[in-house]
């Protein structure tokens, strides 16, 4: 038993006890859908966690009007991420909600008799939530959707329907949306998302704007290379004079993903638990390492080093393996530990069944995945050089004099500043970007300027559709009356043209 597995003695390290304060105990609680106006910890979500079929909203009214309901002429901004969900009205400066998603049955749910029969099975209703494991909504490989695209619209019609009619209350047939999308979104689920709005909600049309042109909107400037580290890749995208220059785009899975799966790895190797009442430690098990658990501690303790100096004179980091890394780090480190409590609630009242030890090293070390590339993944900042090494050399100058870093992961206290050094220690000593040498005296991050440090990075892309929508701008739009079950897409530039074209080729 777990319980009485031998291990070694508590570390010497100082630890940081957090089980007395109650926002960090890991219930089974209802979620709740956020606002960046004051985010949790480097997070503008509170870790999702899952619930009943019922749950209050923490809402955010906004300054601008006194209604909650927006005008007429406001449009719905939606930015539909693999994790969350961002929602509200156009010309506001920040998202009214940010929804978590689940993973589970939305079909039936168990209802439980505390009369003592049980409880039954009952179909779901519109006031049922999804209750499950926090997961993700969708992969790029849209494909190889292990539940089937059936399933996936089923999920995306729940939320955006509770959107709709619990969060933002507002009637989806009277008001346009706006949609943020990434240049690397799997056309099918375009597709599958406009068959949501179109077939399910009634929405009279939809605009697609690229969320990287959105983001760089909002720091008043329409050039620049912007790097989005979001949850299931890196995605490099230079934007000259507001249009997006495609062609160039490079793209990582190191990101927030990786960055999971490397925490979840440290954490079973070197990490150990106390379960009562036991008090030696014991290994961590896999168990009680769920995607809630990870993404809570991934946000509120991880943080990002600096380089280290022995390997300062390096080019791009190489990949360390896990079994290496604590002889690399633990006796450098001078990060605490952590002890986590981790509780389960059971009929209704919160226990807790143990508490999980984090070393101070895997604190400060994690996030070295994002840094450590190779030939098949580029490092992020690979990633960006990669990108910089394609554009034309006339464009290189201005755009690595205004970077803008967005994306949740980025949100990692130090992100930036690892990153800047480790952009001019690739320019300076890696071989393969020596013609890009002559940028590292021209190396500026759009965070460092005032229009920078107004909005929080990973509602970026939101605040910039609001600021499309509320100004009526021309971006590419479908309406209902036109919507064929096709949507436009920088792939194929003019789908109805290309389409006219092959009958009359046919013909």
């Amino acid at each position: 038993m777990e319980e009485e597995s031998n291990s070694s003695s508590a570390p010497n390290r100082p630890t940081i006890d957090i089980s007395d304060t109650s926002s960090t105990q890991l219930t089974i609680q209802t979620p709740r859908s956020t606002t960046p106006n004051n985010p949790p910890a480097r997070n503008v979500s509170p870790v999702p966690q899952s619930s009943a079929t019922s749950s209050s909203i923490l809402s955010v009214t906004s300054t601008r009007r006194p209604s909650i309901y927006g005008t007429g002429e406001d449009r719905i901004v939606l930015d539909i991420g693999s994790l969350y969900i961002k929602a509200g009205f156009s010309g506001e400066s920040r998202p009214r909600h940010i929804v978590p998603v689940y993973a589970g049955n939305m079909k039936v749910h168990w209802d439980p008799d505390f009369n003592g029969s049980g409880g039954v099975v009952k179909a779901c209703g519109e006031s049922c939530r999804v209750v499950g494991e926090f997961a993700e909504l969708f992969d790029l490989e849209i494909g190889n959707y292990p539940d089937g695209l059936d399933v996936l619209y089923d999920r995306l019609a729940h939320y955006l329907r509770e959107i709709y009619f619990r969060y933002l209350l507002t009637d989806p047939k009277q008001r346009k949306v706006v949609l943020c999308e990434s240049p690397m979104l799997p056309l099918k689920l375009k597709q599958l998302i406009a068959k949501v709005l179109f077939e399910n909600l009634q929405v009279p049309s939809i605009s697609f704007a690229p969320s990287h042109m959105l983001a760089l909107l909002t720091t008043g400037r329409t050039t620049g290379l912007v790097i989005d580290v979001g949850y299931l890749e890196t995605t490099v995208l230079p934007t000259f004079s507001a249009r997006p220059l495609t062609p160039y785009i490079r793209t990582t899975p190191l990101a927030g993903r990786a960055l999971t799966k490397r925490l979840k790895e440290l954490l079973s190797t070197f990490g150990s638990m106390i379960i009562p009442p036991s008090t030696k430690e014991s290994p961590v098990h896999a168990k009680y390492l769920t995607p809630a658990v990870l993404e809570d501690i991934k946000t509120r303790f991880i943080f990002v080093s600096p380089i280290m100096v022995s390997a300062a004179s390096i080019g791009i980091a190489e990949k360390t393996l896990v079994e290496d890394m604590e002889e690399k780090y633990a006796t450098v480190s001078s990060a605490t530990n952590v002890l986590y409590p981790i509780t389960i609630s059971k009929s209704g009242r919160e226990r807790q069944i143990g508490t999980l030890i984090i070393p101070g090293w895997i604190r400060e070390r994690c996030a070295e995945v994002l840094f450590e590339g190779d030939e098949d993944e580029s490092s992020v900042v690979g990633c960006a050089l990669e990108c910089l090494l394609k554009t034309p050399i006339h464009l290189r100058r201005p755009l690595a004099s205004a970077i803008l870093l967005v994306g949740g992961t980025t949100l990692l206290p130090n992100f930036q500043s690892r990153f800047g050094q480790e952009l001019l220690r690739a320019l300076h000593t890696d071989r393969r970007f020596k013609s890009l040498s002559g940028l590292a005296d021209h190396i500026e991050f759009l965070e460092d300027n005032g229009s920078g440090k107004v909005f929080v990075a990973n509602c970026r892309a939101w605040v910039g559709g609001s600021l499309i929508g509320s100004l009526k701008s021309t971006v590419v739009e479908i309406t209902k009356d036109k919507y064929n079950g096709q949507v436009p897409d920088w792939t194929t530039a003019n789908l109805s043209k290309s389409d006219d074209s092959d009958e009359k080729a046919r013909d």
